[in-house]
Formats: structure tokens, C-alpha cells, sequence
């Protein structure tokens, strides 16, 4: 036994070696040492032995690793490291957990002693692992824990938090609670028949759920809930990979709630639905035979052959015959469609191709009023056999057109007339029902939305080189015309479309899914062979200086209207009076004389255009010049006249029918100078003669400023078009292009071209509103 040296018991002499050993070891030894120096053999006796035991072998092991047990006592105690088990449970409505500590092969709950051995436990690893348990949530009532906490906070313990547990040991669940039930692959079962009129039918199972739950499991998945209590208290993981992937194809092919695991799909779904379980190598899902022919059609649209009309006067090039298929195809298989196809392509003749082929059919087509003599005009020169009439005139003459339906093949009126209208179409089947510039329609609430709706036709398709100018819900607006329904209803759309797009940008991928097999659409870029290019630039010009001054004043001016607004909480009520102020401030860019009677200084603008134009004529060009103020059109009218230039006027005031006359004319070589109102020629006019066009002031809508474009740019233009844009520098103009540019991701993201900006002033934040004044 080592000698003690010093009254604090903390130095010792061994042999010749003197120990400088730690606090906690002189605490431990001092007491045998006593024990020892006075006996050589200390007897325990048996009444003491347990309680001795459990002190003496931890301490002895401590202090030495040369202690020497008998058999007799080996048998009495448990040495060994410590494992832990979790075992997770169900009272009642209650989650109980209770904690087993194992040492060898003995285990037993950690709130209580084990009675046939002397186990000697590590206190404080269990300590830590109670405490741990504490800090989840966990209360300790009763030798167990229990988890008595809302139902978001067990759901995220069981499928995150609990992986904490597993780092301290074993987690077992009881055979009346799982945790969160797992489904996986193996536990969907499905099969899709062909069923009644135009739907499929799908009868499932979802692991043992029953039926009766799947369709609230459903509702919580459309109400993006993460996961669903099930009503034997276990939790389903709405996020699971394969559960999550068959739910989103219930919520997609299916309009209405679940009845008894049985769904009807409409076939227009058939073709998504095809694909769908394609992508994601579903297996589990049978009876895809059914959707075999519809996936057949849409997979080789360019590839079937439609015998085209012997009566048709003109020959179709290639994109167009595929369109002429797509259409038949869309037709044959009882489905609505969007011709999308880029302005100058030949979306009317594609569809008088396809009304020509369609003997004994009776179509209605509603156009803007500009357009109506165009469509004759085309029907005359491609489908002379078709009886075509215009509704128009007098409310007499338009009643007596409707009223010998009969007498024609085709009907063409305007969406204003249509209004006036609608009840003499009441009691009319139409075979067609075609929209020529769709987006008239692109408001759901609109007057023109609902009465086009309101027609009673076989199929209906839509045409428009921009099925969407400003918001996923004009698309939606147009699909509910061409296949009503197969978008949802509006606020389910918008709820899963519109309103997601930001947070989500992957419900644009599926949209487009959705969206792809009916609609068809060619850029330009795509025919580039049968087309000219075009080449587009900008002229940046400085304003007059007494034109500075004005612009600098009026903006200055409205920045502090502005300030006050948003000072007195007025901001998001005043947009409207806002926008006003933005239409003068571009009004003054263009020409301050529009707005001030007493202006005497220039136009910055106008006299670049005015040597813009010079230099043009003398290259023997001819232009077309777009804006949006008529005001401004006929200063510049004035101005230019002065140069000695000849020049066309259109503007909203003109008769449709004079309006063809003057395009006539102009493509004869009348006039170099073609002056056009944006809203009134943006559309529907062809003007391949001219090889310039500019836009004398930028648009909020890039699609407004391309449709005008393509008067020039389309089918038949034999030269390059070029394309300028004058943009006054330092003004509003050029915030107004930047802004063209930031707002053109979603239609690129869901048609792949650059149709448009998305909510553009709408949309514009308080700090964006007072950049468009700033004064650089």
C-alpha cells in the first residue's frame, strides 16, 4: 500500500516513487487506505454485502486496473457499457415512449432498478439521454414519457427529430403505432379502364388505408398540408416520393373528389397522364392500353397524313400541313385547341384548310372588327367554294343572317356584335366554334369571356399569337373556352397556378405538361427559311432642352404627389391617378405640345424621327411608325407633310372597310410613310410592302410592340425588316424598356418565346413606381 505523506492526503510515497495523482483519485483512495493500513483482510458481511458492492467494485476499478474478482462475486454483478432502446407506443389518443437501458444482456427501464443483479450504471449517460429526451418535448409521467404536443410538431418530431433518438439507439414502434406509416411503391395499387362517353375510369388502393379516408388524404394534399393524421393516430407523409408523385397525378387528372378510390378521368387527360407515368417509371398503375391511341396521335402528329381539301386554292408549306394534322388530329380525337403560332404565319389559312375539310359543317368565327373583311377577303381567295357571311350592319340584317343559318357554311361576326347578339345564337349547334385573336377573351369576367362561352358548338378552338399578355389566368380563360373544365375551375386554377408560380417555379413545368398536346405553336425562328429575318435596333435621342425643362419640372412635381401618398397611406389606392401621372410624363417625352397649348420648344424625338425618315426614303425604303397616341400620330403627320413626305393615316376612327382599301394601296406603292395608331393596327393588318418599322414610343407590353412588328415581318415579305425602337434618353422610356426585360420570364418559361411582360404596372412595388420618375 503506498504511504501517505502531508496532512492533505495528496502527495504518496510508493516504493521509491512519490505520486502527485488527481483530486478525484486522492478523494477515492483515502478511505481504503485507512481501511487497509489497519487490516490486511477486510470481511464484509452478508446483510452489508449488496449495498458494499455496489459502492466498492466501481471505486476499486477506478483506482486500479489490476482488481481480481471471485466467480461467486462475478455472478452477482453487471460490468458493462450502456445501450438504450426506444419504445414508441399508443394510449388512448396519447403517444407514449418508454426508455430501456441495456447492460449485457440485461435490460430494463431506465427509471428503475434491475432486482436479480448488482448492475453498475453509467448515471450520467443516462442523465444525458433523459435530458435530451426532455428538451424534444417529452414529459415523464409514471416510468414514461409521453408527447403531448400539436399535431405539426409530432408530425416534423417523427420524421426528422426522431433521427436523434437513433444517434442515442434503438427506436421500436409498437404493432398500434407506426410513427409515420410508410406507403412506398409496392402499397399503390391502380388500374385504368376505358369508361363512358368521353372519360377513362381508374379504380386504386392505397396500401390499407380505407377508402373512405383517401379522398380527405386528397384534400389535405390540395391544400398543401405536408402530411395527414390518419384515424388510428399514425401520421402519412404527404411528401413521400412515391405517395407524393401518385397524389399530384389524382389532383391533376381529377376535377372532382375521390369517391370510394374510384376517379373518372376525362380523355383529354389521357395524353398527360400517359406521359406522366412514363416520366416517373410508375409501374403500378395498369391498363395503359387504353390511353394507346390517344398517345399514338399526339406522338405523330407530323408524321399522319390528312388527305387536304381538292377545293383548296393555294398550297400549304410544311409547318402549315402539320398544323392542318393538328387540327384534324385534335378534331377526330373530340378535343379544343390553340393555334398559336407567331403573327405572319398563316394561322388563317391553316384554319380555312381545316373548315374547307369539314363538308356540310357549320362554323362560327368571332374576330375583332378590323379583321372580319380580312377573313372574307382570305376565304375568297383560298376556299371560294365555302358560302361565307359577314354579320354586320343594321340589328335587322344581322337577324336575317342568323336566322338562314342554313344558307351557310361559315358565320363571321365581332365579339362586340356577338354581345348584342347572343340570343339569336341560342337555339344554334354549331359544329365550330373559332376564336380569331383570342385574347379578347383573356379576361374571365369579361362581357366577351362569358357570351362567347355561352355557344353551343361541337369544338372550339382559339387563335392567338399570345394566348397570355399578362397572367396565367388569361391562359386559363382561354382554355375554358376551348375545353371547359380541363383546367379546373378559376380558383382552383389560380390557386395551383397563378398563385404558386413564384414560390414554385416547378408547377410551370407541370402546367406546360398539361398545356402541350393542345397547343401549337411555330416562332418565326422556327420557318426561318420562309421567312426574311429581321434585324432590331435602338436609336437613343436626347430631348429638346426647353423639353428637358418640362419633363424635369413635371417629373419633380409628381415624385412629391407621389411622397405625400405613400406618407399618408394612399400608395396602393392611387395607382390608377399614378398611371395617369406615367401616360403625361410619356406624352411629354414624345411631344409637350400634345398636353400644353402654350408649348413653343421642339421635339427631340420627332426631329430624329423626321431625319430618320429622310435617310430611309432616300434608300429607297418604306415604313410603317407605330405609337400608341393618336395625338402624337398626327403631329408627326404634320411635321413630316412639312418634309414633303407622303404618307397613309390609320387610327381607330377608320372604317374597317377603308382600312383594307388603304392597306391595299400603301402594299401598291402609295405613299412611303404608313402613320398607325398601336391599338387600332397592331393586328390583323399586312403590310409586306414596308421593310422599316418603328416604334416612336415604348409599350408596357412587348407583345403589343411584336404584333405591330409583324404587319411587316411575315409570311410574303421578300426583304430584311428592320425593326427601330426611339427611346428618348433619361426619361421614363428608358425605365420602361428595363422593365420590358425584367418582366418577360414567365411566358418564356411556359410558351418558350418572349410574348409578353407579366402584370407589368399592376405589379410595379412602390420603389419601382418612384425609379420610373426619377429624373438622371
Amino acid at each position: 500500500m503506498p504511504t501517505v505523506l502531508g496532512a492533505k492526503n495528496n502527495v504518496f510515497l510508493y516504493g521509491t516513487i512519490i505520486y502527485l495523482p488527481e483530486y478525484q483519485f486522492c478523494y477515492k483512495i483515502s478511505p481504503y487506505l485507512q481501511v487497509f493500513n489497519e487490516a490486511k483482510v477486510v470481511t464484509i458481511s452478508n446483510l452489508e454485502e449488496e449495498n458494499v458492492l455496489r459502492r466498492l467494485i466501481p471505486d476499486l476499478n477506478f483506482l486500479s486496473n489490476n482488481v481480481t474478482l471471485s466467480k461467486a462475486i462475478k455472478d452477482k454483478i453487471v460490468i458493462d457499457k450502456c445501450h438504450f432502446s426506444f419504445y414508441f407506443d399508443k394510449e388512448d389518443n396519447n403517444i407514449t415512449l418508454t426508455l430501456k437501458v441495456k447492460y449485457g444482456a440485461f435490460e430494463f427501464n431506465v427509471f428503475q432498478d434491475y432486482k436479480e443483479k448488482i448492475v453498475y450504471r453509467d448515471t450520467r449517460k443516462e442523465a444525458q439521454v433523459i435530458a435530451e429526451l426532455r428538451a424534444l418535448g417529452f414529459e415523464e409521467i409514471k416510468y414514461k414519457f409521453y408527447l403531448i404536443k400539436e399535431d405539426d410538431y409530432i408530425f416534423r418530431f417523427f420524421k426528422k427529430e426522431v433521427d436523434k433518438l437513433r444517434e442515442m439507439g434503438e427506436v421500436y414502434y409498437s404493432e398500434n403505432f407506426k410513427g409515420i406509416k410508410s406507403i412506398g411503391a409496392k402499397g399503390i395499387k391502380g388500374d385504368i379502364r376505358a369508361g363512358k362517353y368521353d372519360y377513362f375510369q381508374m379504380n386504386f388502393k392505397i396500401g390499407d388505408i380505407p377508402p373512405q379516408e383517401t379522398a380527405d388524404i386528397l384534400r389535405a394534399f390540395r391544400d398543401n398540408i405536408k402530411y395527414y393524421k390518419l384515424k388510428n393516430g399514425e401520421y402519412l407523409d404527404l411528401e413521400e416520393l412515391e405517395l407524393n408523385r401518385f397524389l399530384k397525378l389524382l389532383n391533376v387528372v381529377s376535377s372532382e373528389d375521390i369517391n370510394d378510390n374510384h376517379i373518372e378521368i376525362a380523355k383529354n387527360k389521357g395524353a398527360f397522364l400517359d406521359n406522366y407515368l412514363d416520366e416517373n417509371n410508375i409501374r403500378y398503375i395498369k391498363g395503359k392500353t387504353a390511353l394507346k391511341e390517344i398517345k399514338d396521335k399526339f406522338r405523330n402528329i407530323e408524321k399522319l397524313k390528312y388527305k387536304e381539301p381538292q377545293d383548296l386554292k393555294g398550297n400549304l408549306r410544311g409547318y402549315q400541313k402539320i398544323g392542318y394534322s393538328w387540327f384534324k388530329t385534335l378534331d377526330y380525337l373530340g378535343f379544343g385547341g390553340i393555334l398559336g403560332d407567331e403573327m405572319g404565319l398563316g394561322k388563317t389559312l391553316q384554319t380555312i384548310t381545316f373548315i374547307l375539310s369539314n363538308k356540310g359543317s357549320k362554323s362560327l368565327i368571332v374576330a375583332p372588327t378590323s379583321l372580319i373583311y380580312n377573313w372574307i377577303s382570305e376565304f375568297e381567295k383560298f376556299a371560294p367554294t365555302v358560302s361565307i357571311a359577314a354579320v354586320n350592319g343594321s340589328k335587322e340584317d344581322r337577324e336575317e343572317i342568323i336566322k338562314n343559318i342554313g344558307n351557310y357554311d361559315v358565320i363571321i361576326t365581332t365579339y362586340n356584335l356577338l354581345k348584342r347578339d347572343l340570343e339569336s345564337y341560342n337555339n344554334i349547334d354549331f359544329d365550330y366554334c373559332i376564336l380569331d385573336e383570342a385574347q379578347n377573351i383573356k379576361n374571365p369576367n369579361s362581357q366577351n369571356a362569358i357570351a362567347v362561352k355561352d355557344i353551343k358548338a361541337k369544338r372550339r378552338f382559339a387563335l392567338s399569337g399570345t394566348p397570355i399578355e399578362n397572367s396565367l389566368m388569361e391562359l386559363w380563360s382561354i382554355f375554358d373556352f376551348i375545353m371547359p373544365g380541363y383546367l379546373y375551375d378559376e380558383k382552383r386554377f389560380s390557386v395551383r397556378y397563378h398563385k404558386k408560380l413564384r414560390e414554385s417555379p416547378e408547377v410551370l413545368e407541370e402546367l406546360n405538361k398539361l398545356i402541350k398536346p393542345f397547343i401549337l405553336r411555330r416562332r418565326k425562328k422556327d420557318v426561318i427559311k420562309e421567312l426574311p429575318d429581321k434585324i432590331e435596333k435602338t436609336l437613343v435621342v436626347t430631348l429638346d432642352d426647353e423639353q428637358k425643362k418640362v419633363y424635369s419640372t413635371y417629373a419633380s412635381y409628381v415624385v412629391e404627389l407621389i411622397e405625400k401618398k405613400v406618407k399618408d397611406y394612399e400608395f396602393q389606392n392611387s395607382k390608377i391617378e399614378i398611371l395617369s401621372y406615367i401616360t403625361k410624363l410619356r406624352q411629354l417625352c414624345l411631344d409637350p405640345s400634345v398636353l400644353m397649348k402654350d408649348y413653343n420648344g421642339g421635339s427631340g424625338k420627332i426631329e430624329a424621327l423626321v431625319e430618320l425618315l429622310n435617310k430611309s426614303i432616300n434608300g429607297g425604303h418604306r415604313i410603317l411608325i407605330f405609337s400608341q397616341f393618336t395625338s402624337v400620330l398626327k403631329n408627326i403627320g404634320k411635321r413630316i407633310s412639312q418634309e414633303g413626305i407622303s404618307l397613309s393615316y390609320l387610327d381607330g376612327s377608320i372604317p374597317s372597310e377603308k382600312r383594307m382599301n388603304m392597306v391595299k394601296a400603301f402594299n401598291k406603292g402609295e405613299n412611303s410613310v404608313f402613320l398607325i395608331s398601336l391599338k387600332a393596327g397592331g393586328t390583323g393588318l399586312n403590310l409586306t410592302s414596308a421593310d422599316i418599322v418603328i416604334h416612336f414610343d415604348p409599350w408596357w407590353n412587348p407583345a403589343v410592340e411584336e404584333q405591330a412588328t409583324d404587319r411587316a415581318h411575315r409570311i410574303g415579305q421578300e426583304n430584311v425588316v428592320e425593326v427601330i425602337k426611339i427611346i428618348a434618353k433619361d426619361t421614363i422610356e428608358e425605365k420602361i424598356v428595363a422593365l420590358q426585360e425584367e418582366k418577360k420570364k414567365l411566358i418564356a418559361g411556359l410558351m418558350g418565346d418572349e410574348l409578353s411582360n407579366g402584370e407589368v404596372f399592376s405589379g410595379l412595388t412602390e420603389e419601382e413606381i418612384f425609379g420610373l420618375f426619377q429624373i438622371d
